[in-house]
């Protein structure tokens, strides 16, 4: 997260639950991940960058906190199972 860990098409990640003390999901960084079902984002995320989860398919919901200030372009496209972001 923050550019450091990168998941970016590991059709193997089915969730993921992202320590808290990160201050950004970067760009790319779960894109592709066509199983990822679950996404934990901590309060300590202020930004989710440019298509951080393109293409995962079957993420159907996602719990924004209120710590987050900017989710960059094309975030979520492609995340044809997704029916709600709260």
């Amino acid at each position: 997260f923050d550019g450091i860990y990168n998941f970016q098409g590991k059709n193997d990640v089915k969730e993921v639950e992202i320590p808290e003390g990160f201050s950004k999901i970067g760009d790319l960084t779960f894109s592709g991940c066509t199983l990822l079902k679950k996404i934990v984002i901590p309060n300590s995320i202020t930004q989710i960058g440019k298509s951080a989860f393109s293409g995962c398919t079957s993420l159907v919901n996602v719990l924004i906190p209120n710590s987050v200030v900017k989710i960059e372009n094309s975030a979520f496209v492609d995340c044809k199972s997704l029916r709600n972001i709260s």
